[in-house]
């Protein structure tokens, strides 16, 4: 039997070089498919694998702060002790006796290295003075509230705070917000622990009960919280000698 040109048996008719249909389609499927020479990548994880992140430095609690001379700082925590069996209220025996200069702030530990240096230079240009200490105050904010041991304001303190912070904003970038003028110096009994029914009534038995002290300021104290408490890291000599 012979065949015209038309009537060429379906498989040789549409392959290529007389291949089967399904050899032929499964030929353009690879052709198509991309290179059939091209290695299949292992599935063995993304192409472009991220970056390894450097570990961040864990970042550290600090403030700058004035304390007391021996002396003076037992009387302190004797009073702290007193008042925290009295009313159950016992943050502020975590802390050291102090009046704070720059309220806390957090940054990295690298900052150490250049901060404590400048701010032992910045001290050795500030005199040394007198502080004085008398009475008891309060005040009640919305999520603290603090019964202390009021500091009068003299030229001394007022200047080294001013000093302070000007430096803080000049040399470190501290914000307005951070670095502030507004300061009520003051040595704090309690705080944060206390409801506002115990500092009222705190107010009126410490408001009757006479408290005077003085101590002479010789140096400022850069302090670190360790997680659970704070350390002095940094002991600054006034006047540089």
């Amino acid at each position: 039997m012979t065949y015209g040109r038309h009537d060429q048996p379906r498989q040789q008719r549409q392959g290529n070089g007389g291949r089967p249909e399904s050899e032929d389609r499964a030929h353009r499927t690879q052709r198509h498919n991309g290179n059939q020479f091209r290695r299949p990548r292992p599935n063995n994880g993304p192409r472009y694998p991220p970056k390894p992140k450097l570990p961040r430095a864990e970042s550290k609690i600090y403030f700058i702060a004035l304390l007391p001379n021996a002396e003076v700082g037992r009387e302190i925590i004797r009073l702290k002790q007193e008042f925290a069996e009295k009313y159950d209220a016992r943050r502020a025996l975590r802390v050291l006796p102090h009046i704070t200069l720059q309220v806390p702030f957090t940054a990295d530990p690298e900052l150490e290295k250049t901060l404590c240096p400048a701010l032992t230079t910045f001290a050795a240009s500030i005199q040394p003075f007198e502080i004085r200490l008398h009475g008891f105050g309060g005040v009640s904010f919305s999520k603290r509230k603090v019964l202390y041991i009021n500091v009068e304001k003299n030229e001394g303190i007022t200047h080294l705070h001013h000093q302070m912070v000007e430096f803080l904003r000049k040399e470190f970038g501290f914000s307005h917000m951070l670095a502030r003028w507004g300061f009520n110096p003051h040595i704090s009994l309690a705080f944060r622990d206390l409801s506002d029914a115990e500092l009222e009534m705190a107010l009126k038995e410490y408001r009757l009960r006479p408290f005077d002290a003085a101590f002479p300021v010789r140096n400022l104290y850069l302090l670190r919280h360790t997680g659970t408490s704070w350390e002095v890291l940094q002991k600054c000599k006034l006047g540089g000698e």
